[in-house]
């Protein structure tokens, strides 16, 4: 730990290796458009390429999809109760940032990174890097999702999808056993708020099937660029 500390600026040790956050709007990434690969500045492992960045108007660097299965690895946070996925460098460990489910096509993921643990390397000025990507890329490993990040995301979504789906049949069965002359009394406003739970049920049960797609792995270069 002292060789990181002596070898890293104060901000990209308190991140990496203290698993801090850098304030948002605080990284120069946040405007690079440039083709090139993002870097981990504890090792140097490539871990993302711009044509995988978007604006995600949080704060940070986002990415919705890393190099490949082996550029990150996916674990467990509990630091804030409810789970987050964390994102760390595969090759050296140092804390990256997380992994939310609100990104954009194709893969429906956002890489949330500190940008302090990244350094930039440009294709025009590292076209042997730039080469060495792309031919990784061409045979990615699979992204695996871990069974832990996974399963607290199905279990909460799943309880509230039969929450709320139990609290739409209570109320019809209320709706049949106060009859006819009853919901027909009702405004239409009052009637759709009868049926607000079930597509709120609805919702969740939806998002519970997408956190159990997340533990097929999915091979980078499979998806759409």
């Amino acid at each position: 730990d002292a060789e990181w500390k002596s070898e890293l600026r104060p901000e990209a040790y308190d991140v990496l290796r203290r698993e801090g956050t850098e304030p948002p709007w605080s990284s120069s990434l946040n405007d690079v458009e440039a083709p090139g690969t993002f870097a981990c500045v504890g090792c140097d492992s490539p871990l993302y390429r711009t044509d995988a960045k978007f604006n995600s108007g949080s704060g940070w660097p986002s990415f919705y999809a890393p190099l490949d299965g082996d550029a990150v690895e996916l674990r467990v946070d509990y630091k804030l109760v409810i789970p987050r996925t964390e994102v760390v460098c595969k090759t050296c460990g140092g804390h990256l940032g997380h992994v939310f489910d609100d990104g954009p096509r194709p893969t429906g993921k956002r890489y949330c990174m500190n940008g302090v643990a990244m350094s930039f390397l440009n294709d025009s000025d590292h076209p042997d890097l730039a080469e060495a990507v792309t031919v990784r890329g061409a045979n990615a490993a699979p992204m695996e999702q871990p069974l832990m990040a996974v399963l607290p995301g199905v279990a909460i979504n799943g309880f509230l999808s039969v929450l709320f789906i139990n609290s739409f049949l209570d109320n019809m069965k209320n709706l049949q056993s106060a009859g006819p002359s009853a919901v027909a009394n009702m405004g239409w406003g009052a009637t759709a708020f009868e049926y607000l739970p079930l597509a709120i049920g609805v919702f969740y049960a939806g998002n519970t099937l997408l956190k159990i797609s997340d533990l097929v792995p999915k091979k980078v270069s499979d998806k759409e660029r």
